[in-house]
């Protein structure tokens, strides 16, 4: 069960990462975000990446903690990578 909610974490982390970058902010929100909210968006992409790694090595120890934690953030990674591209495609972009 953690290492689905790890995942949910992990996939949290990227859209709000991508949240900081204009140009997925273009994709996802439609329009460009002010400086400020583009910092907020990435730095809770990092502490939930974090929060990600600090469960899992709570659970599973740090050495398969950190092997668990790193194969469940490329899986969010690519799936959230497939959902941007999927709805800027679906918008037309």
């Amino acid at each position: 069960m953690i290492h689905l909610g790890v995942l949910v974490l992990a996939l949290g982390a990227f859209v709000a990462l991508a949240f900081g970058m204009k140009r997925h902010q273009r994709d996802l929100a439609g329009r460009p975000l002010g400086p400020a909210a583009s910092r907020l968006a990435t730095t809770i992409g990092w502490l939930l990446l974090a929060l990600a790694w600090a469960l899992e090595v709570a659970v599973l120890g740090p050495a398969l903690g950190t092997i668990a934690w790193i194969g469940e953030i490329s899986v969010a990674a690519w799936l959230a990578v497939g959902a941007i591209t999927w709805r800027a495609a679906r918008k037309g972009r």
